[in-house]
């Protein structure tokens, strides 16, 4: 895709960083980027997801620390699991 003015004073004067996929104008210094232009738009997205059997407060170890010791987590009995 190609910019033909800047979004913000409809100058004629940019520059597009290829390597980083955004756009700026050299009369007032605006950069934008459009998602087409993005040399990573095409890459998957990997999604982060929590294990929701798992025990929030120790996160599955069963365990806590507290004041330096290691207790059994008063939330899940020290199992780890949630259920």
């Amino acid at each position: 895709m190609t910019q033909k003015t800047c979004p913000q004073c409809d100058c004629t004067t940019l520059r597009y960083q290829g390597n980083y996929g955004y756009w700026e104008c050299l009369d007032c210094g605006h950069v934008w980027a459009l998602d087409a232009d993005d040399p990573d738009y095409g890459d998957s997205i990997t999604y982060v997801y929590q294990d929701t059997s798992l025990c929030g407060t120790c996160n599955g170890g069963g365990l806590i620390q507290e004041e330096g010791e290691l207790l059994c987590c008063p939330n899940c009995d020290g199992t780890g699991s949630i259920g």
